[in-house]
């Protein structure tokens, strides 16, 4: 049973309004931390703006830069923080962030076959995207040493490298600030399968594999944005701390991922290792925090139409928020994959069946790990750094097939070939989990890659690759051009350990990282057979020889024979081509709101607001939510993960942001559009009652310039749920046990996306069991009908699962007639729930 509002009486305290603005911040997480995946947290971010990720590198402007506007890392004022004054530490590092939510029409990366659907002018074979979960990021680290020596580190949320767009980044950086980083920028991708497409420079055959149809001025507008993020973080240069460690065995129960490739048991399961790669400023100030491990981006569904980071950048997401909560304090969390081929994403351990809410299972259960070894990190600010690449070009004698004819098969059968440009869905044996079922020294019969390029070869996206070393005091990290499954990633690390270093070092490998060459196995596992083997394209010892590439590299740091940063056995093979920029449409219905949001409005309901916006081609809105603030007006809800200056908003994975213009995209560009953008957001089980409303802003086109719109809703209230049950038990005269569940929402689907049952409302308990309130109570008790006229509080007790209250400090009769109203602490307006209380 639950009561209407209520008029504030002296039960409620003149300040309610402003302790609710603060524990906004912590909404849906409750306020007890439980290791080992047992915390529920969630996510978002947002400049509060109105400029999301616009693109203009300007400093100062909001847009997640890390430039001197509040961001993680760039410190508050004292020497070397990234200001502008002098260093006093030998390590110089910046950090930043910025969106890639543009453009909305890009077709996605990931999977191959997404055939159809919506036309629009950014896609072509593929389906065009309509929406997106949440803002794709950029984040950058970069580290200088005292003698001069940068690496720029950056994790982006591509499905993967690619060594023409490696090329891009340094190309445009040059081209835009004058230096010259080739050789020095190390990136990788989050491996979703669900990111911008359209960058691999292939034969149009190739596009329907997975990445759809190349396109430069989509490979320039990434070069673009990744070069301005470097730019912010080479602005935000001061005195850093760095710190690494890894860990054995982190989620032994395959919570966050587990093994997928049957045909290599039982020699090789997943990769075991958690490395956690850390910046911080002198004073403390946490600036970034790498974590690698390997997990594909699969979770949601091939079908989808929406930009997501999926299950790695929600790890990301649920860091960043957890670690502020911990804390008090913000950071930027980057995955840098490892050995993710053969890895898949779990999160399903209590029954979740909707992806997302997986995901952020997945997040909440890696966060505390991550955040434990940050605490432990061990920190130096005097790190020698060296960085070596290479261009590498690929031959089938360099592999060694030319004496080991372990390349080499039957055409149909019957013609024999050897595979001189490379193989590709190459069979031979079935698939099984016996190690004595095995291709060596038998026929292979694989696709000639000669064919598939219309024999185009050499060519640079196949027969080239860009390898990199990185040294930062005793921390080697190298990089892997495609997707490493674990053997390789073993086989690296058992190199590695033969390496001759006078000092102890360490090696983290990072996947996915300045090109792709798609699968890489170790050569007994290639011989294995099953979809890994067969989606390589340079046989068994592909993998082998890029690892023995990056141990060459190694090795010659050790001896400190260092050369140029970036050496190229020949030129780049590729030619980027020119492109004619595409226009940009009239909006026809900037800053009208198209469909107000329901003045009442309940916990577990769907809110939605619609309204005008602008081209997608510009950017894509930012929808903030506001709280009444008590004084005639509106403020931000607060960041959940502490970054100053934003707001809880679209940009996290909170709400779906789903564009649907009028007329529909036919692939052309149009002179002018209804723009029409809408989003979606499920009320988190534990959200403050209160009054709200959403401010969309963002930019449009106006024929000459890009300007700004903004689009407000009408304020609405949220109250507690119709369907909230509150149970109270006296277990004893002087102890209470309360319990408030909300039911589960079921996931409901609009045709590819969810509309209901997205969220993730509570991480402990099956969705069966309904979802377990856990944010602090604030109880009124009614004793023979009559009120008490006291107000008491309650926490949630993790170990009991239940609020476990001190019934007797009440020093009322336990044996009246009683009953309770609850509502949560952090509510501006009380929505509570009543139970008559049982027991003793």
């Amino acid at each position: 049973m639950r009561r209407s509002w209520f008029v504030r009486t002296s039960l409620v305290h003149a300040s309610v309004t402003a302790l609710a603005l603060s524990t906004l911040a912590l909404a849906a997480c409750g306020d007890d931390a439980v290791s080992g995946g047992e915390e529920s947290t969630t996510s978002e971010t947002g400049d509060g703006d109105g400029d999301p990720g616009d693109g203009d590198g300007d400093p100062g402007d909001g847009d997640g830069d890390g430039d001197g506007d509040g961001d993680p890392g760039d410190g508050d004022g004292d020497p070397g923080d990234g200001d502008g004054d002098q260093p006093t530490t030998p390590l110089q590092a910046g950090v930043a962030m910025r969106y890639l939510e543009h453009p909305i029409g890009i077709s996605l990366a990931g999977y191959g076959g997404r055939l159809g659907g919506t036309n629009t002018p950014w896609s072509d074979q593929f389906y065009g995207t309509r929406g997106f979960y949440n803002y794709p990021t950029i984040k950058a680290i970069v580290m200088q040493s005292e003698a001069g020596e940068q690496v720029v580190l950056m994790k982006t949320p591509m499905m993967s490298a690619e060594s023409g767009v490696t090329d891009a980044t340094a190309a445009k950086y040059q081209e835009l600030y004058g230096d010259d980083l080739r050789g020095r920028i190390i990136w990788g991708a989050t491996h979703s399968h669900h990111a911008h497409g359209r960058y691999w420079r292939l034969p149009d055959i190739f596009g329907a594999v997975g990445t759809d149809t190349s396109d430069e001025e989509v490979i320039d507008l990434l070069a673009t944005e990744f070069a301005k993020t470097i730019k912010d973080a080479m602005d935000d240069l001061g005195d850093a701390q760095w710190g690494y460690t890894a860990i054995e065995d982190w989620d032994p129960s395959d919570k966050v991922y587990g093994d997928r490739r049957g045909a290599n048991n039982p020699t090789y399961g997943k990769d075991p290792t958690l490395t956690v790669f850390a910046l911080r400023r002198p004073n403390g100030t946490p600036m970034a925090a790498m974590f690698n491990f390997g997990i594909h981006g699969i979770s949601v569904a091939y079908e989808n139409e929406l930009l997501t980071e999926d299950a790695p950048g929600a790890v990301e997401l649920e860091f960043e928020q957890y670690f502020f909560e911990q804390t008090g304090q913000p950071i930027y969390g980057m995955i840098a994959q490892a050995g993710g081929g053969d890895s898949s994403p779990r999160g399903g351990f209590l029954g979740h069946d909707a992806a997302t809410q997986r995901t952020e299972l997945i997040g909440t259960v890696a966060a505390p790990v991550i955040f434990d070894a940050y605490q432990n990190l061990a920190w130096d600010d005097d790190p020698e750094i060296v960085v070596q690449s290479r261009r590498v070009d690929l031959t089938y004698e360099k592999f060694g097939y030319d004496r080991s004819g372990e390349f080499s098969g039957e055409l149909f059968n019957v013609v024999p070939v050897d595979y001189v440009w490379g193989g590709w869905q190459c069979t031979g044996v079935s698939e099984d989990d016996d190690p004595n079922t095995s291709m060596e020294g038998k026929n292979k019969q694989c696709i000639p890659i000669e064919t598939l390029l219309f024999g185009d070869v050499p060519h640079g996206e196949i027969h080239q690759t860009y390898l990199s070393v990185a040294k930062i005091g005793p921390l080697f990290m190298m990089t892997m051009p495609g997707e490493p499954a674990y053997s390789i990633i073993k086989y690296a690390r058992d190199q590695f350990a033969l390496l001759d270093s006078p000092e102890p070092i360490d090696l983290m490998v990072w996947g996915y990282s300045q090109d792709h060459l798609l699968y890489f196995t170790a050569p007994d596992d290639w011989f294995q057979g099953g979809y890994e083997s067969e989606m390589s394209l340079w046989g068994p010892q592909g993998g082998a020889f890029m690892v023995d590439t990056d141990m060459e590299m190694i090795a010659d740091i050790l001896a400190g024979d260092i050369g140029p940063a970036l050496v190229e056995e020949s030129p780049t093979l590729t030619d980027p081509g020119s492109f004619t920029p595409r226009g940009l449409e009239l909006s026809q219905n900037h800053g009208a709101v198209i469909t107000n949001i329901e003045v009442l409005q309940r916990r577990l309901d769907l809110v939605r607001f619609r309204f005008g916006g602008g081209d997608p081609s510009v950017g894509a809105p930012n929808v903030r939510l506001q709280v009444d603030d008590g004084q005639g007006g509106f403020a931000d809800v607060p960041h959940p993960a502490g970054w100053p200056g934003r707001a809880y908003d679209n940009s996290r994975n909170e709400m779906i942001t789903h564009y649907d213009p009028n007329p529909a995209p036919n692939g052309n560009v149009a002179a002018s559009r209804a723009h029409v953008w809408y989003v979606d957001w499920e009320i988190p089980a534990d959200w403050p009652a209160g009054e709200y409303r959403m401010v969309a802003t963002g930019p449009y086109w106006d024929g000459a310039n890009v300007q700004q719109y903004e689009a407000a809703s009408l304020p609405f209230a949220v109250e507690q749920s119709n369907d909230a049950n509150l149970a109270a038990n006296l277990t004893d005269p002087d102890t209470l046990y309360l319990s408030l569940v909300l039911p589960s929402v079921p996931e409901v689907m609009d045709g590819t996306w969810p509309v209901r049952g997205w969220r993730l409302h509570d991480a402990w308990h099956t969705p069966e069991d309904g979802i377990h309130v856990r944010a602090p109570l604030s109880l009124a008790f009614i004793v023979d009908g009559m009120p008490t006229g006291e107000v008491w509080q309650a926490s949630y007790d993790p170990v009991e699962d239940a609020y476990v209250f001190d019934f007797g400090q009440t020093g009322i009769d336990a044996s009246a007639n009683l009953e309770v109203d609850a509502w949560l602490s952090a509510d501006l307006e009380p929505s509570p729930v009543t139970a008559t209380i049982t027991g003793p």
